[in-house]
């Protein structure tokens, strides 16, 4: 994810930058969710033989044939898997939707700690369900984060030092526990939501640089970090989110409606990720390396998209709504990520805000705002925020070289890109920097679509230097996410394995990043 685009400020319209602060990215991305994947490269083998190629219309249809075989080989056992996954975490969700539901209909609610065990219990069967004997741990590190939040009677300053120690542990995880276990990359999701979790619990009760409410006890405490709507799957919410939907809101056919849909949407990713994406890569592996890495990147970003619906389904069956700034659909419900965003993006910018909207939001709100005060204009401010922002990310994503790799592409990328676009919208007087236009009435330039008639020249030519730079923005997309390809980075003597694509491209996507800071500062 690319963090560096939480100053706000918008391309077309002049706003102060503390209206816009008024105003207002994996998940458990470590968790393995490739079901029905093949144990090996053959079971999409075509052909007898890698160099005999038929390339005669009877070939083709051959291919096809064997293709959409295996397409049905795959796809019954990637449903069944799934199915039988996530059925039991939605049931687990109504559950405690439906307890808490019935308790909160008692003439006098005297207590909230029944509906905090409730929560509590029933996360507490998921994780079991999902991480067996390995619970122990988790309960383990979440003994450890009560008692760092006893450093908020510090003030202000023990939220920071809260922050850095929840960090840190994390780092020290990674090096005391994954070395010695194989399943902890499994853990590391759930713990990074744990740990994002304290830190922002952390911020809030210190808002003014005193403890402003009562730390909250072990019962409610518990309930928050292991909600069944996100202690497995994310997404990140407030402690007061969470306070506020203990008691559910929504009707049950409002729930129900938006439930059919995510498990829909959830099938579907789930097939495209583990079947379609990599068939179609062998299908056409000997005609184009982009569609090849086009192909492969899909199926790392719908395995995204699938834990993302997934935990939208979640959220919708408990009931159990993001924070204010999050956006919400009628047909969804709360919304992780927003995939038509990132397949057709209009800029690296737009595609990054999308990708994980929570955690956007949560690194906006607890890191970059805390290292860079409203108050303050300084460039070289700004700049460390962003690297604070990069290096919190970094750490709880855990240590893989690939992740730190794609996040500092990206910033490069989508800086070069907005600082050009910026700058040829100001000389050209043109809709075309990074940010969406907002409208008619709000854009400041002339050359708009929305001001110009179709029959006008100006119109077609926005069209297409918007449509050029998603075009460079789709190749980015694919020429970054097909290093994240496969369950953990490969060492010895094929260490260089997952950066083979990008060598194959001649590291073009790179070079592209270069020249537009180039040429940014050539018309600048």
């Amino acid at each position: 994810m690319d963090y560096q685009y939480f100053e706000e400020e918008s391309d077309y319209i002049d706003l102060d930058e503390e209206d816009v602060e008024d105003g207002d990215e994996e998940t458990a991305g470590s968790l393995d969710y490739r079901f029905g994947h093949p144990d090996s490269e053959e079971d999409y083998y075509f052909g007898e033989d890698e160099d005999e190629v038929v390339v005669d219309g009877h070939g083709v249809l051959e291919l096809a044939g064997r293709l959409l075989e295996s397409l049905r080989s795959c796809v019954q056992p990637s449903v069944l898997q799934v199915m039988q996954y996530v059925a039991p975490m939605l049931l687990l969700c109504l559950l405690c939707r439906l307890l808490c539901l019935l308790y909160s209909q008692r003439r006098r609610l005297t207590s909230l700690t029944p509906l905090h065990l409730i929560h509590f219990a029933c996360g507490l069967i998921i994780l079991q369900f999902t991480v067996g004997y390995r619970l122990l741990l988790l309960l383990l590190l979440a003994a450890v984060g009560y008692l760092l939040l006893q450093l908020l009677r510090l003030g202000r300053r023990g939220a920071q030092v809260l922050a850095v120690l929840t960090v840190g542990s994390q780092f020290l995880y990674e090096l005391l526990i994954w070395r010695r276990r194989s399943d902890w990359p499994q853990l590391r999701g759930i713990q990074m939501v744990v740990n994002m979790k304290l830190i922002s619990l952390g911020f809030d009760l210190t808002a003014s640089g005193q403890l402003q409410a009562r730390i909250p006890g072990p019962f409610a405490y518990l309930g928050y970090m292991y909600s069944p709507a996100t202690c497995a799957l994310g997404p990140w919410v407030s402690f007061a989110t969470y306070m506020d939907c203990l008691v559910p809101r929504n009707s049950w056919i409002v729930s129900l409606r938006r439930l059919l849909p995510n498990v829909v949407f959830c099938v579907l990713a789930v097939t495209v990720s583990n079947c379609v994406a990599p068939a179609l890569s062998d299908f056409f592996g000997d005609s184009s390396h982009f569609l090849v890495m086009y192909w492969d990147a899909l199926s790392v970003r719908t395995s995204h998209y699938f834990v993302g619906i997934m935990a939208q389904a979640l959220l919708v069956a408990a009931d159990q709504r993001l924070d204010g700034a999050t956006k919400e659909s009628d047909m969804l419900g709360p919304l992780i990520s927003q995939p038509w965003l990132i397949e057709w993006p209009r800029s690296i910018r737009s595609l990054v805000r999308s990708w994980n909207i929570p955690m956007h939001e949560w690194l906006k709100r607890y890191i970059y705002a805390s290292c860079k005060p409203i108050s303050t204009r300084s460039s070289g401010r700004t700049l460390l925020a962003v690297f604070c922002t990069y290096l919190v990310s970094s750490l709880l994503h855990g240590m893989d070289l690939r992740i730190y790799l794609v996040l500092i592409s990206l910033a490069l990328l989508g800086e070069g890109e907005s600082l050009l676009r910026r700058q040829l919208a100001s000389l050209l007087n043109a809709c075309i920097t990074a940010n969406l236009c907002p409208g008619k009435e709000r854009c400041r330039y002339s050359h708009c679509p929305s001001k110009r008639r179709a029959s006008s020249a100006s119109y077609w030519l926005v069209r297409m230097t918007n449509l050029a730079f998603t075009a460079l923005a789709i190749f980015h997309l694919a020429y970054l996410g097909v290093v994240l390809l496969g369950d953990a980075l490969e060492v010895g003597e094929g260490g260089d394995s997952f950066l083979r694509h990008w060598q194959q491209a001649g590291y073009l996507s790179h070079y592209i990043g270069l020249g537009t800071f180039v040429l940014y500062l050539f018309i600048s």
